[in-house]
């Protein structure tokens, strides 16, 4: 008999979502986190277009648009040539009642907590997880440290990995690292950014190529901006992110815009592990999802779409499993069947359209969505990473390799 059906360890919104789908299905779920909650999370703090339709799908976005937030519903394009232009948020769900929004990961990761305690998953914060438990192989609980160093074991059927790039359960149970499948990413908070509209804003300065640069506008007076950039080009040209995000701001195309802007609280930097679907993310008795699955896209770096698609995915196959008295490595090969047949093509084309990345092709690209604005929003699949595999796509790309080399 074990405590729990299963453990998630890391309550992002990867680990709070499986939580919740978990106990929708009548699981007897643990959520554990090492940060006493609210706390601060380094993010672009975007909610693409389809993590507003899985949030909605989960019935979930109704108290998500109650907390502060800003709603977006165009993206502005800038490429280095000082080509620009505006195009409409693809809506993926018709029955939401948002396209996109920009909502700070202190509040959504806040109350996705409380819809999970709401949904009578046992949470406990400020409890750092120290090691897994295991039997002849088997992941089967895990040991964990609460404020003060007291130490506390809890057992399950499952443990499920959600807490990130460095996941312990990740590191315990010996699965690879894929080192070669990383980005780095920056953020920091200014006040009073000048020409802010409540678009979100991508900025392709060439020396971050193929990363980016983004202007999120926050519900209050402050932009998320931050810059991503391929790990593989950060060592190759050993480029320092921090100062290249300095300087772009500083550049004259935006210095203006920051002449009276305050910078609040630190620049932070974190690693995104890039996904691609030769990744394990499972074994015996344990699933990972969101980051600590590697699920970010590799072109628009956004990693919380791919994290709420796999609580889904992890949600139904645990019910399955644990419903069944049997949650071995053969039962959870389910999940990631699902989960890179659902994502996988979107992910192996954002790699093939980060390699477009080129300040002609940007240009290009920008110049053509301007002049036929029935193709905009195709367009800007394209240059952000979303767009899905087609055979008018690959014509499309092949003209684009053509004349951008």
């Amino acid at each position: 008999m074990t405590d729990f059906d299963v453990i998630v360890v890391g309550a992002g919104p990867a680990g709070a979502c499986t939580a919740i789908h978990a106990a929708r299905h009548g699981l007897h779920v643990l959520l554990l986190d090492q940060h006493k909650f609210p706390r601060e999370k380094a993010c672009g703090d975007a909610l693409s277009s389809m993590a507003i339709a899985e949030l909605n799908r989960l019935g979930l976005l109704p108290r998500l648009l109650e907390i502060p937030h800003t709603p977006v519903q165009k993206v502005t394009y800038h490429s280095s040539d000082d080509s620009s232009v505006t195009v409409p948020i693809l809506k993926l769900d018709d029955s939401a009642p948002a396209t996109s929004i920009i909502c700070r990961r202190v509040l959504l990761d806040s109350l996705l907590m409380e819809i999970a305690a709401e949904a009578g998953v046992e949470i406990v914060d400020w409890c750092r997880v120290t090691g897994v438990m295991t039997r002849e192989g088997q992941a089967c609980g895990v040991e964990a440290e609460r404020g003060g160093g007291r130490e506390i074991s809890w057992t399950a059927k499952v443990v499920i990995g959600a807490e990130g790039s460095e996941s312990i359960v990740a590191r315990q149970m010996k699965m690879p690292r894929y080192r070669e499948y990383r980005a780095l990413a920056i953020r920091g908070y200014f006040r009073q950014v000048l020409g802010i509209r409540g678009n979100i804003e991508v900025h392709f300065p060439e020396e971050v190529l193929p990363g980016y640069v983004w202007f999120h506008p926050t519900e209050t007076s402050l932009t998320n901006v931050g810059l991503t950039i391929p790990m593989d080009v950060v060592k190759d040209t050993n480029i320092k992110p921090k100062q290249a995000l300095k300087r772009a701001l500083a550049s004259p195309k935006l210095k203006e815009r920051f002449a009276f802007a305050e910078q609040m609280g630190e620049i932070e930097a974190g690693v995104l592990p890039v996904g691609n679907p030769v990744r394990e993310i499972h074994g015996n008795g344990f699933v990972l999802v969101g980051d600590a699955a590697g699920l970010v896209n590799p072109c628009s770096s956004d990693g919380t779409t791919n994290a709420i698609i796999s609580a889904r995915i992890a949600g139904d196959v645990l019910a399955k499993a644990c419903k069944s008295e049997s949650w071995d490595e053969a039962v959870l090969r389910e999940y990631p069947y699902y989960l890179w047949k659902e994502i996988g093509p979107s992910l192996e084309m954002g790699g093939r359209l980060l390699g477009l990345r080129t300040p002609k092709a940007i240009g290009s690209l920008i110049r053509s969505a301007s002049r036929r604005p029935h193709n905009a929003g195709w367009i800007s699949g394209v240059l952000l990473g979303s767009a899905l595999p087609s055979t008018d796509l690959d014509d499309f790309l092949a003209y684009i390799n053509f004349f951008a080399k």
